[in-house]
């Protein structure tokens, strides 16, 4: 079943066409299936379209069947098979038909058409290679590039998604959901005054809380603050549940200052979402902000209350004991996000705070140092103490060795610790050793192709090694997986949306 936001872009599908005409009786339906057909048609095929006509599936499919039986290859019957099967109903079959149509003459757009419509519906793998041969045969066709666009923006790929719409918008601007997904990925790919046009565009067409919350992200990322205030302000009263609103006021108020208010609607939007582990990080990372450690701490705990599998609120809570000197319960916490996430980078989820310069980074330095030489064994100390480290001097060559030798010691513990090998690419670029620095994000890629850091590092060391080739690659590489990485950010534009009139 279908929800409304899939409805309204079938509304747009190809096939559809096919079927007003033959509802209609209209002979252009005859002459748009069968372009190659002579005048003069055989009594047969002159039945099964007055069958489909009359909307007579199961007459049209019966005489179909008979008729391929002595022509086997004959494609427009193939794709009327399909059309009376679906008329019944059966959407497996008529989906098999259309693609027997479209192998025997791979230059049928009715076939094309009928087939792709179904596999787009379906979400079906094949759904995108059978739009990419309609626009070989059609490149100009608005409603193939919006249907592609929404296929892309589905799975991630924001940048061919953009492409597809913009070439697409006079089919695109028709939909209230097609609209949010562009607009969502422009917003992913930080091309935000075109992401501000094309939602307030969506938006226009209705009241909708993911749209106007995603036209406020991107006005503020394009600093246009009391504009996103006034987006969001329908959203912001007193009784408001809408705890994504209620988060993106709050850091637009910590951004001008407004730390009062920041927290006010910080406590509002735990109130509405108790499970929100965002929340809880962004008045921990407020409260690092202003030396409020205690208080962050409270509200880290409470967030562990709620959900106490989050890693990264351990993460977090590490952090902020650092700063108050319980520096045992902070390695036990990193200790137990490390467990429950493997993957978690520390860089990104402890908000960046776990190296900053406003503590005392060599008396965490002697720490990690201690601490990794009482348990060699450790991959997760070996891996703080290459990152403090790598704090230091980037001059200091034999600091970097050190830091090295610690990345090298954490990932013989655990090879697939992939915070530790973006750590030692950073490490060997740092050091100059250009070919390991490639061979260490090789390695990254096999466990995660959309990893940023080592691709990027190997993107400097190719370049470097004046390898051009490779570093066109890479740049490509690097778009893609920010666009994939990045979707989690406006997943909530991108996603469907069944309550969208």
């Amino acid at each position: 079943m279908l929800n409304r936001s899939q409805a309204i872009l079938v509304i747009m599908t190809f096939s559809l066409r096919l079927l007003r005409c033959l509802i209609a009786g209209s002979l252009l339906w005859v002459s748009f299936v069968l372009p190659n057909e002579s005048a003069g048609q055989t009594p047969d095929k002159q039945s099964i379209y007055s069958h489909l006509a009359a909307r007579q599936f199961t007459e049209a499919e019966t005489e179909a069947r008979s008729y391929l039986i002595s022509h086997p290859t004959d494609c427009p019957v193939h794709t009327m098979l399909g059309l009376a099967l679906r008329g019944e109903g059966r959407i497996d079959a008529a989906y098999k038909s259309f693609r027997a149509a479209a192998k025997i003459c791979p230059k049928s757009i009715p076939a094309l058409e009928s087939a792709a419509e179904i596999a787009y519906m379906r979400h079906l793998p094949e759904a995108e290679d059978l739009l990419n041969q309609l626009l070989l045969l059609r490149p100009q066709d608005a409603t193939t590039h919006a249907m592609l666009g929404d296929l892309q923006a589905r799975s991630g790929n924001c940048s061919g998604a953009v492409q597809n719409y913009g070439q697409g918008i006079s089919a695109v601007e028709h939909s209230r959901s097609a609209l949010r997904k562009y607009g969502g990925c422009l917003l992913v790919l930080e091309r935000f005054s075109e992401a501000i046009e094309i939602l307030k565009q969506a938006l226009s067409a209705g009241e909708d809380v993911p749209i106007r919350i995603a036209l406020a992200r991107a006005q503020m990322q394009a600093k246009l603050d009391s504009a996103a205030m006034d987006t969001l302000k329908p959203l912001l009263n007193a009784d408001s549940k809408e705890d994504t609103a209620l988060l993106l006021a709050a850091q637009i108020a910590e951004a001008k200052n407004d730390t009062p208010q920041a927290i006010a609607w910080l406590r509002q939007a735990m109130q509405a979402a108790p499970k929100r582990v965002e929340n809880y990080l962004y008045f921990a990372e407020m409260s690092f902000n202003h030396g409020s450690y205690q208080i962050g701490l409270d509200f880290i705990n409470i967030g562990l209350r709620e959900v106490p599998g989050d890693a990264r609120l351990y993460v977090a809570r590490g952090v902020l004991e650092v700063q108050v000197a319980k520096l045992d319960e902070a390695l036990a916490d990193f200790e137990e996000a490390h467990q429950r996430d493997p993957k978690l980078s520390f860089a990104e989820d402890a908000m960046g705070v776990l190296f900053s310069q406003k503590h005392d980074m060599t008396a965490t330095l002697k720490l990690f140092e201690r601490k990794s030489k009482e348990d060699p064994n450790d991959p997760l100390l070996q891996y703080l103490y290459a990152e403090a480290l790598s704090e230091g001097e980037s001059g200091d060559s034999q600091r970097i060795e050190t830091a090295i030798g610690a990345a090298r010691r954490a990932l013989l513990l655990e090879p697939s610790y992939q915070p530790a090998r973006d750590l030692l690419c950073v490490l060997l670029m740092r050091h100059g050793e250009l070919q390991a620095v490639v061979d260490e994000a090789n390695e990254a890629l096999k466990h995660d192709p959309y990893d940023e850091v080592a691709i990027y590092q190997a993107l400097l060391a190719q370049r470097r090694l004046k390898n051009p080739a490779q570093t066109e690659d890479l740049v490509r590489r690097l778009q893609l997986a920010k666009s994939h990485n990045n979707v989690a950010v406006t997943k909530y534009v991108l996603q469907e949306e069944s309550t969208v009139p």
